[in-house]
């Protein structure tokens, strides 16, 4: 009897330490272990009345973190303003502006029991904060700890619910203090020991970025997911760099810190960066297959990945298949089913839209609060050109997703209303070649010119992966040889800091201005000039050499393309990138991304001076107006907000036939408001 009762002892033990070996090994789980996919909610990018569901909506299998966003408003241990847009309108904690959201404080719950990780992000780009010194930010972290984590306070806008942790969207103000606030939110962390809980950080991909950058280097962050969009730099150029954010996470204070690749979450998310899911399935393939710190994909935001039919069901579950498949963890979603996925090619269109300007009220808890993200405003009509597909398939996927027909592209408008963003056109990953050279100089860019004169520049290059076809991308295979056969007639490319035109099948190899270099459109179909660091730099060239590229990525399981990196515009007040998104049949389309150093708004209206070239003519301004004197411009933007550090200003122009681009000069930029 003793001995059957002490092997039912030795029984129940066994199971119970079985079952604390179980209930440790969930609690130990994090969405850093495996590839995941992060998604922003709260701030209604699509834009209409009924877009944004419940936060407890996106808690299925699709996603693994979800950033509630945003906190904003804050400067001390003061209370800050919360602003998830539809997603909560109050009431208000008597006294002050902090919305009491009990349904969010529901939803968290229902979602961490799903086990999804719960973060909300500091920042965006409406309303202005930052901090005087340390000292206001170890206040702020207390504050934060108290009201969103385990800490204690009668004014918690969700109530007992606990997040997982903090992100950092921070667009404007300064660096001071944050680091300082991480490090009192890493000890306040430490006292609970009932979860995991995470840093990240929303840095811009220009790197390193202007507000993040020094406080990345500073301290631990867990996750940072980079915004490949509205930038020089977005996923489709020739200058994507998660390569140097790669290199950037290794030598990092953790060097184990995953760097995530945000896009869009369709072409009304952001004003530019939208990737088709064709053109995005063999990037991820590629970034994880090539980078030890690639953490996955993250989606601004909700509202619109899940309403984007680019790819059947819809763009979020076909990022989450793929992502999940990279790690042979499909999940467990019961409206899965088991099939090889099948790609069919789908025209990419844009259709005639007029939109309305959209306010942003930062007084209204019912407004959404814009980030970098933002999306841009123009009413003026789009036209119509069908692109070039081809076809992919993968079998790891476990959900069947199919292509529809049609994309409706709208132009862009300004926060929450709809915008234009134009498809990248389908293609599968190429392997690239790297080459190191020097420079062409010359003062022409005429596209009929072909005489050259050779000069030496240094560069430092930005490492990118080449993610498609050299059929479909302003991005060489190798450097190109005047004179040497080309196959797609009219096709312009980059070659080092000169462009190259197929005219005849031939190559016909032209020079960017003396100290520009040559940069693709952000959409990757065609190329314009610029001030920056020549990336790839190709050799002077003679008749009979064409210089064979070598990975400069040491890093890297596969060849990369070095592309250019871009000379911003900085005065002690504003930092601002100028980025080419389109450049077509003598017209064009760009974005000038403008953040404030200081702790002060842009206000109401942002005015912007610049110098373009002779054959330049800006035509349209989102959201705007514009006056053009001779080579001056004069732009005048309505930022739709008194309170916001952040300018994203969509201008359409006209370029003569017979040149390239060359964008305009930094130096010649100047912003008063």
């Amino acid at each position: 009897m003793f001995g059957h009762c002490t092997f039912t002892h030795l029984a129940a033990a066994a199971t119970t330490a079985i079952a604390l070996l179980a209930m440790s090994s969930v609690h130990a789980a994090s969405f850093l272990d495996k590839p995941s996919v992060v998604t922003y909610w709260g701030q209604n990018s699509k834009g209409s009345s009924d877009s944004q569901k419940s936060l407890a909506s996106y808690c299925d299998n699709n996603s693994d973190v979800l950033i509630m966003s945003f906190v904003l408003d804050f400067n001390d241990g003061s209370l800050p303003m919360l602003n998830l847009a539809n997603g909560c309108n109050g009431p208000t904690f008597s006294g002050t502006e902090l919305l009491q959201c009990t349904g969010v404080a529901a939803d968290i719950k229902t979602c961490q029991d799903k086990g999804k990780t719960i973060l909300i992000s500091l920042g965006g780009a409406n309303g202005v904060y930052g901090f005087a010194n340390d000292a206001n930010a170890e206040a702020f972290a207390d504050t934060l700890w108290n009201i969103f984590g385990a800490g204690e306070s009668d004014t918690r806008p969700f109530g007992d619910a606990v997040i997982d942790g903090f992100d950092l969207d921070i667009e404007g103000g300064g660096s001071t203090g944050y680091v300082a606030m991480i490090k009192r939110l890493r000890k306040h962390f430490a006292t609970d020991s009932s979860k995991e809980y995470y840093i990240t950080g929303a840095p811009q991909c220009p790197y390193p970025d202007a507000m993040l950058g020094t406080i990345l280097d500073a301290v631990e962050f867990d996750a940072v997911n980079v915004q490949f969009y509205n930038n020089y730099c977005s996923t489709t150029s020739s200058s994507f760099n998660f390569d140097t954010w790669n290199t950037w996470a290794k030598s990092s204070p953790n060097s184990k810190v995953k760097v995530f690749l945000g896009v869009p979450g369709s072409d009304t998310a952001a004003g530019s960066g939208y990737v088709a899911f064709d053109s995005l399935e063999p990037i991820v393939k590629e970034l994880q297959s090539t980078y030890s710190n690639f953490g996955g994909v993250t989606l601004w935001d909700a509202s619109a990945s899940y309403a984007n039919t680019d790819v059947s069901p819809n763009y979020q579950a076909g990022v989450a298949d793929l992502v999940h498949g990279l790690s042979g963890d499909d999940g467990d979603d019961e409206t899965s089913t088991s099939a090889t996925k099948k790609h069919t090619t789908k025209s990419h269109h844009k259709t005639t839209s007029k939109t309305k300007h959209h306010k942003t009220t930062q007084a209204s808890h019912r407004s959404s609060v814009s980030t970098t993200r933002s999306i841009l405003n123009t009413s003026k009509a789009t036209r119509t050109k069908p692109s070039k597909s081809t076809s992919a398939s993968s079998t790891a996927a476990k959900s069947t997703f199919s292509k529809t027909k049609t994309s409706n592209h709208s132009k862009y408008t300004h926060r929450r209303t709809t915008t234009k963003t134009k498809s990248k056109t389908t293609s599968k990953a190429t392997k690239s070649k790297i080459i190191k050279s020097k420079t062409i100089k010359s003062t022409s860019i005429d596209r009929s010119s072909t005489k050259s004169k050779s000069t030496t520049t240094k560069a430092k290059p930005t490492k990118t992966l080449t993610s498609t076809s050299e059929s479909n991308t302003a991005s060489p295979i190798s450097c190109v040889l005047n004179d040497s056969k080309c196959s797609t007639e009219g096709q312009i490319v980059c070659s080092g800091d000169s462009f190259a035109t197929c005219n005849h099948g031939r190559w016909k190899l032209r020079q960017c201005p003396s100290s520009l270099t040559c940069f693709s459109t952000t959409d990757g179909t065609s190329v314009y000039c610029g001030q920056g660091t020549s990336g790839t730099t190709c050799p002077a060239f003679k008749s009979n050499l064409l210089v064979e590229a070598t990975s400069l990525s040491a890093d890297s399981k596969q060849t990369s393309f070095v592309g250019p990196t871009a000379k911003p515009y900085k005065n002690g007040r504003v930092i601002a990138q100028f980025s080419v998104t389109k450049s077509d049949a003598g017209s064009f389309e760009a974005v000038i991304n403008a953040r404030r150093l200081d702790q002060k708004s842009f206000g109401n209206t942002v005015v912007v001076s610049f110098k373009v070239a002779d054959n330049i003519k800006i035509t349209s301004v989102a959201g705007g107006t514009v006056s053009q004197t001779g080579n001056q411009v004069k732009i005048q933007y309505k930022n739709g907000s008194k309170k916001t550090m952040v300018a994203i200003v969509g201008i359409e122009g006209k370029v003569s036939t017979d040149n390239v681009l060359v964008a305009p000069n930094v130096n010649s930029m100047k912003f008063s408001s």
